[in-house]
């Protein structure tokens, strides 16, 4: 009995073994290394409540829809190098063709900056380091390029160093919930490299009352209405665990609100994917 038992002993530990591997997800990062970079932005169409609610005009609403079209067709690299105490510099750089002739304000203004539109710092480990900049630049650092600072197996679960959903004191919450959930799905070997598959579930919403009366002006019925927004990241991305980099990175950001200023609030999705130039 005891020898016919030692075989499935052999292969229980085995399988045991293999699902408690754990990786070292780090930035290996020698030289510059350029990423394709999609971040495009996707006007969603208003519910029938937002369209209600919107007190801008229509020629105002129009304009502004105008601009994010032209910010949705813009090109942009992102290249990641080597700071003097090893850590990783990120640089995401809006990148105009040269057959392309059009200028519009925000790639005017990316001009005066040498075209940088983004800039951060993480360590080789992903730590963020870069702490001194705007939240909304410090949320797509962390949400593109920070790791787990520790091992990590299989199923595993972090978080990031993101706050996505901002208010100001005017504003009175009676309700909000937060998912910050980034996971190890899985690790797999593909052409002789081992490769870990990273998922991202993150999620902030807030509802309440905007303390202040000015807000009445951007909005109809605002005193019988809950403001509320909806903020949400859900990507994939695939780490190459030898070189230390990303070969893929897929997600998609969403906001949903019921409040417009200007005409540039309602629903909108941003598509991000990162992939290597060879």
């Amino acid at each position: 009995m005891k020898k016919l038992l030692l075989p499935f002993i052999l292969i229980a530990f085995s399988l045991n073994a293999q699902q408690k591997e754990t990786v070292d997800l780090k930035w290996k990062i020698n030289d510059t290394l350029t990423y394709k970079t999609v971040m495009r932005d996707v006007v969603l169409e208003k519910s029938k409540e937002q369209i209600e609610n919107d007190s801008i005009s229509e020629k105002m609403s129009g304009m502004f829809k105008a601009m994010q079209e032209q910010l949705s067709d813009l090109k942009y690299e992102t290249k990641l190098f080597p700071d003097k105490n090893g850590n990783v510099d990120i640089a995401m750089m809006l990148k105009k063709e040269k057959a392309d002739t059009t200028e519009t304000l925000f790639s005017g203004m990316a001009q005066m900056n040498g075209n940088v539109v983004l800039r951060g710092k993480v360590s080789p480990d992903g730590e963020l380091l870069s702490f001194y900049y705007k939240e909304a630049q410090k949320n797509l650092i962390s949400i593109l390029f920070e790791l787990p600072t520790k091992p990590v197996a299989v199923g595993d679960e972090w978080d990031l160093k993101v706050s996505m959903v901002s208010m100001d004191q005017n504003f009175k919450a009676d309700t909000l919930h937060k998912k910050n959930v980034v996971r190890l799905k899985d690790i797999k070997k593909e052409n002789g490299k081992k490769i870990a598959v990273v998922e991202y579930d993150i999620e902030e919403f807030v509802s309440g009352d905007f303390g202040n009366g000015m807000m009445a002006m951007f909005s109809k019925d605002k005193a019988d209405k809950k403001t509320f927004m909806k903020m949400s990241h859900k990507a994939t991305a695939e780490f190459d665990i030898e070189k230390g980099y990303w070969i893929l990175y897929d997600g998609i950001m969403d906001i949903e609100t019921n409040f417009s200023l200007m005409g540039m609030g309602g629903n909108k999705r941003t598509e991000f994917k990162l992939t290597p130039e060879k």
